[in-house]
């Protein structure tokens, strides 16, 4: 990860070093007069997991760190689209990942346990633009987050014949939230976002905090370093979701 965060940095240390007016044209054209706009960013997040998941009477801890996540995973899609026109934004954030893993199970009468977890999520959100100023936005942001989960579970076969069961859930919820853009030197921003919902229409709670820093290195593209968290509680029909996901991402976005 320290390998990535110098990549990513070094365009910063470059553009350091340019003159001013060659860097003002790397700075997006993106304000309230600007008409339309769209932007496509796809990410890395290197998720560490805590909490607990339970299906009727039985519940687990899964606590899981970022090296485990890693070793388990076995395909990952992230992508954040924007378009905009004046003052409103929509903006679309996606994740599916793919996790499998499996352990002998104890005595003889199965040999392992495979599991195979698939994870969707999905945050829309509808955003206005209530400040902007040369160098600073912020906007206020509503609408909501989906998450699919689809759970796997195969015992192979030992004494007694192999058995296997899977698990689908899919729930939404609304959110309401806001995000914000600094820009700190010519090449150099600060973003910040946050968002809070459930309120009981599904999950009693769900939330996102992200604070990052980004490297304009165009007048279209930028890289961006940042830490991420995402929280559920959740307890519907004898299943229960109560999970902090976070760790740090990396960005590349495209802007126009």
């Amino acid at each position: 990860m320290l390998r990535i965060a110098l990549l990513l940095l070094l365009p910063a240390a470059v553009f350091a070093g340019t003159p001013k007016s060659e860097v003002d044209a790397l700075t997006p054209a993106g304000g309230t007069g600007a008409g339309w706009r769209f932007r496509a960013a796809p990410y890395l997040w290197l998720t560490s997991v805590s909490g607990s998941v339970g299906a009727g009477p039985l519940s687990a801890d899964a606590n899981l760190r970022a090296s485990d996540a890693l070793s388990q995973l076995t395909f990952g899609f992230m992508l954040l689209t924007e378009v905009g026109y004046e003052r409103w934004s929509l903006e679309n954030d996606a994740i599916f990942a793919r996790f499998r893993s499996g352990k002998d199970t104890p005595g003889p009468l199965f040999g392992e346990l495979n599991s195979t977890l698939n994870q969707f999520q999905w945050t829309s959100l509808l955003g206005y633009r209530a400040l902007e100023t040369d160098r600073f936005t912020f906007d206020l942001q509503a609408g909501f987050r989906m998450i699919s989960l689809g759970i796997d579970l195969e015992l192979t076969p030992g004494l007694l014949q192999g058995r296997s069961r899977y698990f689908s859930r899919t729930w939404m919820d609304p959110v309401i939230g806001f995000r914000s853009r600094t820009q700190v030197l010519d090449w150099l921003f600060i973003v910040l976002r946050g968002d809070i919902g459930g309120f009981g229409a599904n999950s009693e709670l769900t939330w996102q905090a992200f604070a990052g820093a980004g490297a304009q290195i165009s007048s279209w593209a930028a890289f961006v370093l940042g830490y991420r968290a995402i929280g559920y509680d959740y307890d519907q029909a004898g299943f229960t979701y109560d999970l902090t996901t976070y760790g740090p991402v990396a960005g590349f976005e495209l802007s126009f």
